[in-house]
């Protein structure tokens, strides 16, 4: 957005996307796979919708949801399937994202 307040994209300037969505419930594998999906849809329809987007950041929590269960098999790496679809997400969408994760590592992820 430019100082005007246009959508158009200034000159070294960088466009970025923040999701805003519903927390999910997430307690089990299939949940978080489907939370996965759905993360990974959004970061193609990121990119369709508004082209000149450099970068689409979702909100801690935007993967786990707000559970505190600690259970291995819902917890989230930065080397597990989750984080490996959204990096392919970005790189198929031609993308820069940031997913904040509350997961077993505690870290931020950017492709």
């Amino acid at each position: 957005m430019s100082a005007l307040g246009g959508l158009n994209k200034t000159p070294n300037g960088v466009v970025i996307g923040l999701v805003q969505l519903q927390l999910p419930t997430v307690s089990t594998p299939d949940d978080l796979s489907r939370q996965t999906q759905r993360i990974v849809a959004m970061t193609a329809k990121a990119r369709r919708n508004m082209p000149t987007m450099d970068l689409v950041v979702f909100p801690e929590y935007a993967l786990h949801g707000l559970s505190m269960d600690i259970n291995p098999v819902i917890m989230c790496s930065l080397d597990g399937p989750e984080v490996a679809a959204f990096k392919q997400a970005c790189a198929d969408n031609h993308i820069l994202g940031l997913l904040l994760d509350n997961g077993a590592e505690r870290r931020r992820l950017s492709v």
